[in-house]
């Protein structure tokens, strides 16, 4: 009896993760909420979930976002810094702190997570790429950010 109450309280908790979103321009969150997760919620899927809920505007799937907040896409998201080397924008993201290295479908989140996505670049030089997922809002490129 007491396994059966224990399991049907334990089935009546709903798990919660917070997501932000970091724009291009400033460290502050363009939005931020907590959200009650589905069973087996990736960060893909809880995502895309929460965009669709809250009405904001994004071109992605669970695999990648491509814009959020109708930010730049294609060659508008390049930055040209000379001859040799560029700055490729796009979205990026963490969970709890670590930034994995697999698609945002790949990554399962559960109670408590903390979700970032922030506007990010790579840096590319003369054939290589340098960096990737750089905070773009620590630079504030004039082409973003008027």
């Amino acid at each position: 009896m007491y396994k059966f109450a224990l399991l049907a309280l334990i089935s009546t908790f709903s798990f919660a993760a917070t997501f932000e979103f970091v724009g291009p321009c400033k460290r502050g969150a363009l939005f931020k909420t907590e959200m009650q997760l589905k069973k087996g919620s990736t960060v893909g899927s809880a995502t895309i979930d929460l965009l669709n809920n809250f009405g904001i505007a994004y071109k992605g799937t669970q695999r990648a976002m491509n814009s959020i907040f109708d930010t730049p896409t294609g060659l508008d998201a390049m930055e040209v810094l000379s001859d040799t080397q560029m700055n490729a924008h796009g979205w990026c993201y963490s969970v709890n702190g670590q930034s994995p290295e697999v698609y945002p479908d790949e990554v399962p989140i559960g109670n408590g997570d903390h979700v970032m996505w922030w506007f990010g670049y790579a840096h590319y030089d003369s054939g290589e790429w340098l960096t990737q997922c750089e905070p773009t809002w620590m630079r504030a490129p004039s082409q973003f950010c008027n």
